[in-house]
């Protein structure tokens, strides 16, 4: 019994190294050469060029811990966790007029204390939970996943 408990927690953080090895660098904002700036040649400012299919909050960093993605360029699947400069009200409104011009149409949303928007796109949903932050922004949690 010990021996069988030995290895399933051996299993269990095989696993679950191996899937830290999925969030890689290509999660991080672009930076130093590849990341755009603010026209005036000041501080760089993320362009997270590797999401080509859904919007970007300009005042948004990724928080690497809760954020698993899978695939790459417009076939990822996954979940992205964006911690935003914005108000929960303003990421609201910047998704709802951006994510049309990105090909998604919008199936259903849900606006309140937690806004929940679940909008299509081809063979894939995305699923965007929007929270308020404690002290100031938000937390946007972008879940994409294979329509099925």
């Amino acid at each position: 019994m010990m021996r069988l408990r030995q290895y399933l927690l051996c299993a269990a953080a095989i696993t679950g190294l191996s899937l830290a090895g999925c969030t890689g660098a290509n999660l991080v904002p672009n930076t130093a050469s590849d990341t755009a700036t603010d026209g005036k040649g000041a501080k760089p400012v993320p362009a997270f060029t590797q999401f080509t299919d859904i919007p970007m909050p300009s005042n948004a960093s990724l928080d690497m811990d809760k954020s698993i993605i899978f695939g790459a360029s417009d076939a990822w699947h996954g979940r992205l966790v964006l911690n935003a400069g914005g108000s929960q009200a303003q990421m609201y409104d910047f998704y709802e007029r951006e994510m049309p011009n990105f090909g998604w149409t919008k199936v259903t949303v849900v606006r309140a204390d937690i806004s929940v928007m679940v909008y299509d796109r081809e063979n894939r949903v995305a699923t965007i939970k929007l929270t308020g932050g404690s002290f100031a922004g938000s937390t946007v949690d972008v879940t994409v996943s294979p329509k099925g």
